[in-house]
């Protein structure tokens, strides 16, 4: 029975911080070019429901060494909406909307949620895939 001793030490480990961030994301989405899609992102926080100041990111590919899904990105500008600040506080929503998908937006998207709360905690989900398909509306 050492795997109860392995995972004894990784609990003492997370619970140097008693706080953590669960994030949940679905596996799979498939949407049709030209289409809105929402990605969903919820999050769930343990030890410390009281805090309020916190953000959130989505990431392509790989968590905060791929680009980031957002205005500041060339490839996604003018095509993103995310929840305002009170879905994320009271609903525990960190979605993102894309418009006008492209088949080359198909790709696995990371959201990331993180919070201050007596120094900066932060949880990720483990992905989404979206699927975009090329049979879908072509408005250029």
């Amino acid at each position: 029975m050492g795997g109860g001793q392995i995972l004894l030490v990784l609990g003492t480990l997370q619970g140097f911080q008693s706080q953590t961030i669960h994030v949940s994301q679905i596996p799979v989405i498939v949407t049709p070019e030209g289409s809105s899609v929402t990605l969903p992102c919820n999050y769930s926080i343990s030890g410390a429901e009281d805090i309020t100041i916190g953000m959130y990111k989505w990431y392509r590919h790989m968590v905060r060494t791929g680009p980031e899904v957002s205005d500041s990105n060339k490839d996604f500008t003018g095509r993103i909406s995310r929840v305002d600040l009170d879905e994320f506080i009271n609903d525990r929503s960190a979605s993102i909307t894309l418009h006008r998908v492209h088949v080359s937006d198909t790709g696995v998207y990371y959201c990331e949620v993180t919070f201050q709360h007596g120094g900066e905690i932060s949880g990720h989900g483990t992905g989404t895939l979206l699927n975009v398909t090329g049979e879908g509306l072509n408005e250029g």
